[in-house]
């Protein structure tokens, strides 16, 4: 089961080198076309016509009718979903317009930019993310270590201007000393200061922070203003979803053991929804949030804490456009009633369903699949996959 292992830790990344393993799932709220890649990538529609012919190094999701592409020289722009560039490339680095505004990097900081190319937050953060909830994370710091040594801003390597997350694994082993993460609004105006040792994007309100490392168990929420809404009492914490989080009361070290594992939901004013009687528990995604029993299996619970799929999975993963990848013996895509889809019962589950798609394989070849169970395109540039056929398998042994 180790390849489920590789996405699980994928999964949640958008890895911005194509020389990394990549989460091929389309982003949530993203425009209409699906990335390809045909030696370069490119976009094509929900039938597998390529729309806009694969020309670039890398790519990320269209959002407000923009993609971040890499042209061949190295640097990033814009492109329409017509494929002309409405941003010219020349940023080191460019992320999605999430909500109005895109982090791009020039040189060695990062800043803000609006839909119409302009920087209306000027380069001046070691690293940056999108906004959410009208908040961006910011990051800062003086040296970091690396691989090959100790480096200051001046000389550090590109991927060091990075969040590790977004990095992954391409980071280069790069850890900053004394980063520090704050929070920013739209007109740059620094809201929180950088006091976190990690934070996390703004959800529903609410953002995971950690302040220092006196204790494991000192994860907490705060709101948009910057005040500690739920204390620093949890060992880990997950972001706000469908009004609910998924939290780690407590975890304690046994040897090389961790033991005393306790997950449950709390709500906003961190009282627990949910009792904190599970191993794992994952975010809430469309009424459902998975969790693991204590005998190691998995199923899901719906926001009043029933069962609605018992435990029966060696893992599981959040639904998704309506389905979710679920694992015993083989990965398979079930509903909500968590019964395996007819359709789609031959395939090896991969990645989730997104606007009606998703990818096969987690390495190539991989191959875009529709609901009923079509192979609709190639995802990559491996072995091409004839359209149209009923399974992976099928089509594979039509080549």
């Amino acid at each position: 089961m180790w390849v489920r292992a590789l996405v699980v830790a994928v999964v949640a990344l958008s890895c911005a080198n194509a020389d990394t393993v990549r989460n091929p799932t389309k982003k949530p709220g993203a425009g209409p076309l699906f990335q390809i890649r045909r030696g370069m990538w490119g976009f094509m529609d929900r039938t597998g016509r390529v729309v806009i012919k694969p020309a670039f190094l890398n790519e990320r999701d269209f959002f407000h009718g923009l993609a971040a592409v890499e042209w061949p020289d190295g640097k990033w722009g814009y492109i329409n979903e017509r494929g002309k560039f409405a941003i010219p490339a020349r940023f080191d680095e460019a992320r999605d317009f999430i909500d109005d505004l895109a982090p791009v990097r020039i040189e060695r900081k990062w800043g803000y930019i609006d839909t119409a190319g302009h920087v209306v937050i000027e380069p001046r953060f070691r690293a940056a993310g999108e906004f959410h909830d009208g908040l961006a994370r910011i990051y800062v710091w003086s040296t970091t270590r690396c691989d090959q040594g100790v480096f200051t801003s001046e000389n550090a390597p590109w991927y060091a201007f990075r969040f590790w997350e977004d990095s992954g694994l391409d980071s280069g082993g790069c850890f900053a000393n004394e980063g520090r993460f704050g929070y920013i609004d739209k007109s740059g105006k620094v809201v929180m200061e950088p006091r976190f040792i990690v934070a996390k994007d703004f959800s529903e309100g609410m953002a995971v922070v950690r302040i220092d490392i006196s204790s494991s168990c000192n994860f907490g929420y705060v709101d948009r203003t910057g005040r500690i809404a739920i204390a620093l009492r949890f060992c880990q914490a997950g972001p706000f979803s469908e009004g609910l989080a998924a939290v780690e009361t407590s975890a304690g070290g046994f040897g090389r053991k961790v033991v005393d594992i306790a997950w449950g939901f709390i709500d906003k004013t961190g009282a627990l929804s949910i009792p904190d009687k599970y191993r794992l528990a994952g975010d809430f995604s469309e009424g459902l949030a998975r969790v693991e029993v204590g005998s190691g299996a998995m199923g899901y619970v719906d926001r009043s804490g029933a069962v609605a799929v018992p435990a029966r999975f060696s893992e599981a993963w959040d639904f998704s456009d309506g389905l979710a990848v679920v694992c015993d013996d083989d990965c398979v895509y079930i509903d909500h009633s968590g019964s395996p889809v007819p359709a789609l019962s031959k395939m090896d589950a991969s990645w989730p369903f997104s606007d009606g798609l998703a990818v096969l394989g987690i390495m190539p070849p991989q191959a875009y699949i529709d609901k009923r169970g079509r192979v609709i395109a190639p995802y990559d540039d491996g072995p091409p996959y004839p359209q149209g056929h009923a399974t992976l398998s099928t089509a594979m042994t039509l080549q």
